[in-house]
């Protein structure tokens, strides 16, 4: 669909542009609204983290060499270790997702603010120029 020339008008163009932009904007908003939206297997992933995490422990016990209790304790150790590294990572990962959801829905929340003390202030501007043009010079 083709789009209407751009008016010459200051004000209209004006208008036009910031119409274009906010469109853009919440174009924007919502799609990374969409990427940060909790999703349903996000509570499962630390519930199959955690049961990946210990059979992988008792892999390594079952697996490791008994023999030697030294390479034994070390080669359980390090792997204990990798996986607590592992779940700690991904558990870092999920509450730094939490957190930025929080922050966008608190930055949604003050942008819904500032729009409407925004709106606000342009209509009192517009309501004190029609004053003043009905006044006159």
């Amino acid at each position: 669909m083709s789009q209407p020339p751009p008016s010459h008008k200051p004000r209209t163009l004006l208008a036009e542009m910031d119409a274009r932009i906010k469109v853009r904007d919440i174009r924007e908003w919502e799609r990374l609204k969409r990427q940060v939206e909790i999703k349903w297997w996000e509570s499962g992933l630390v519930a199959l983290l955690f049961v990946s995490g210990v059979t992988v422990l008792v892999t390594v016990a079952k697996l490791a060499p008994g023999h030697n209790e030294v390479l034994y304790a070390f080669v359980l150790g390090w792997c204990g270790l990798f996986v607590l590294t592992l779940i700690g990572c991904i558990e870092f990962l999920v509450l730094k997702f939490r957190a930025l959801r929080r922050m966008h829905e608190e930055t949604a929340r003050h942008y819904e603010e500032l729009h409407t003390s925004l709106k606000a202030i342009r209509d009192y501007l517009e309501a004190r120029e029609e004053a003043d043009r009905e006044r006159g010079p």
